[in-house]
């Protein structure tokens, strides 16, 4: 009976740590998308997003980077409730669209309950961040946040996100950093590892800067091919 109660403690630690610590993260896309589709409802709760913290960290930058650009498309994959569409929206001199990419429907829905004091501006599609259903260089920004470490393949979903962005288009990701970083081996980047995984890309402009306690964010340029 001892044995019994071990074995179905360590279990129990097991599950603990791969549903909620590692979110999943291991277990392949279906069990991350049916985690958020259970969380959607309460997301927003959970997260509790400061929309002055936003604008600084994300929103006035990445406006600033296309302010040259007439109607800038930007591409969010891993929208979820799509944090960046409304941050950009909530700034004066953004007049482009977000398009928001994620797999899990209940997270874009409720995104798009979130946004509706901008109609028209947001859409929302269920693809996989490694197969994008759309032309090359389509997009002027593609943003990805606390969303690479849950993908099966993070340098297949970067040549994606590089191959629909045009030349001179800025790239925004995070990383995951710190001790929650080390609960997901395998599936996320020392800093070192981080940098150095951007510069295997036609990327310049490259900055990598703390964003949240448990995140690093990479800002970046496509490079014009010579």
């Amino acid at each position: 009976m001892p044995w019994l109660l071990l074995i179905l403690a360590l279990i129990g630690l097991l599950l603990y740590w791969e549903l909620i610590l590692a979110e999943g993260a291991h277990l392949g896309p279906r069990v991350v998308v049916w985690l958020y589709d259970l969380i959607a409802p309460r997301y927003e709760r959970i997260k509790q997003f400061d929309w002055e913290t936003e604008a600084t960290l994300i929103g006035r930058p990445l406006t600033e980077a296309l302010i040259e650009v007439e109607t800038p498309r930007v591409l969010d994959v891993g929208a979820g409730t799509g944090r960046v569409a409304r941050t950009l929206l909530r700034q004066m001199a953004f007049d482009g669209d977000i398009l928001n990419v994620d797999l899990s429907w209940p997270m874009l829905k409720q995104g798009q309950s979130e946004c509706a004091a901008w109609p028209g501006r947001v859409h929302g599609l269920c693809a996989p961040a490694e197969a994008l259903p759309f032309a090359n260089d389509t997009f002027e920004a593609v943003t990805c946040l606390e969303a690479l470490e849950f993908l099966p393949s993070a340098r297949g979903a970067l040549r994606e996100y590089l191959r629909v962005l045009r030349p001179g288009g800025v790239l925004l990701l995070s990383n995951r950093i710190g001790w929650p970083a080390r609960l997901m081996p395998g599936k996320t980047f020392s800093r070192p590892a981080f940098r150095q995984l951007l510069t295997d890309y036609p990327l310049e402009c490259v900055r990598v800067e703390p964003w949240q306690v448990e995140y690093d964010l990479a800002w970046a340029k496509k490079r014009f091919e010579i």
